[in-house]
């Protein structure tokens, strides 16, 4: 029992380390019946693929890279294309993104009919089921999740549900925000040492998290997505895993009866940890009101789907010892896994 406990919290916390999506951009301009652009992935991506850093030492110096150059030229061009054309790769150099270091390699490409673009991106999938491929094309954005090739016409902008879908994923992978989440809900049907006499009762409670959880990450979604404030995305992330300890620890104490505090306090946090994503996306102001608002509807949907799923189970089993394991040994592990998180992020 002991042993499948510490197997489950190194689990969760190796899944939970990489809340940031493991993404690459494309960014593509056409002009005429030629395109150019570059792919930049993150180094630390390419070592989970090619093992770049190959005396194991934990840091991937320039020598390293230099010998594996070939072999990351090979990866890109067996795993991207642009249908009808014949694309080269140039010289690469290395970026510093939000989230660390990416190897940058330009890239030409000769086509027949660039009207519409047919792109076949299949990097990482293999080794990381959550990797996404942020496509930049003129002023429209394509996220590719699976490796299926997507088709764009030239001039289109970024679909309003495309971002509704992003936000929706966003908080099903995110398993920080989602454990923080079900923190602040699981004690809704068992406030002040004695169960809630009606599902109603419960609903009214989680209703004013939600709202204020909702307020809060939507005013610093807002505020860092247009560049009013913007924090280093490691500060971020860290300050997130923190708010989880903070919110499991205060159902194991109870200092903080109301949760909506809590909720609207450490919700400001996860607004910066959203906007990270939109911010990703590069965005161009023409599109910056509907993906704010596409994706923010999109983490509404996505976090009221756990509590319609949630609250009625918590409800029927609030009397049980099932549920008081479920509310002391749940927020228990949390917080142990959030502590680990956080330390994580602070390296």
């Amino acid at each position: 029992m002991k042993r499948a406990l510490v197997i489950l919290v190194l689990l969760a916390a190796r899944t939970a380390y990489a809340h940031k999506p493991s993404d690459a951009h494309v960014r593509l301009a056409v002009s005429g019946d030629t395109i150019t652009g570059r792919i930049d992935v993150a180094l630390r991506d390419l070592d989970g693929a090619l093992g770049l850093d190959t005396d194991g030492d934990g840091a991937i110096t320039w020598a390293e890279l230099a010998t594996s150059s070939a072999n990351i030229e090979t990866y890109l061009a067996q795993r991207f294309a642009i249908a009808g054309c014949t694309i080269t790769f140039e010289s690469a150099s290395l970026v510093d993104l939000s989230d660390g270091t990416y190897w940058a390699s330009p890239l030409a490409a000769r086509c027949g009919d660039t009207s519409t673009i047919t792109i076949d991106y299949r990097l990482l999938f293999d080794i990381d089921a959550q990797h996404r491929g942020l496509v930049h094309v003129g002023d429209q954005t394509l996220i590719v999740r699976d490796g299926d090739p997507v088709t764009t016409t030239l001039g289109a902008g970024t679909s309003f549900l495309s971002f509704v879908r992003e936000g929706i994923w966003h908080i099903w992978i995110g398993l920080d925000h989602v454990l923080f989440l079900v923190c602040l809900i699981l004690p809704a049907v068992f406030p002040r040492k004695r169960p809630v006499e009606s599902l109603k009762a419960a609903s009214v409670e989680v209703l004013e998290i939600v709202t204020a959880f909702t307020l809060a990450h939507s005013i610093t979604l807002v505020i860092s997505a247009v560049g009013f404030i913007q924090l280093p995305s490691k500060l971020v992330e860290t300050a997130i895993a923190l708010s989880v300890v903070a919110a499991a620890l205060n159902n194991l104490v109870r200092i903080v009866d109301a949760r909506w505090a809590v909720a609207f306090a450490l919700g400001l946090l996860h607004g910066f940890g959203f906007s990270s994503v939109l911010i990703d996306l590069g965005l161009p102001s023409s599109e910056l009101v509907g993906s704010l608002l596409g994706f923010n509807l999109g983490v509404e949907i996505g976090q009221m789907a756990i509590v319609v799923v949630l609250l009625p189970v918590l409800y029927v089993i609030r009397k049980t010892l099932a549920y008081q394991a479920v509310l002391w040994a749940g927020s228990g592990l949390t917080a142990i896994i959030a502590a680990l998180w956080t330390y994580q992020r602070m390296l």
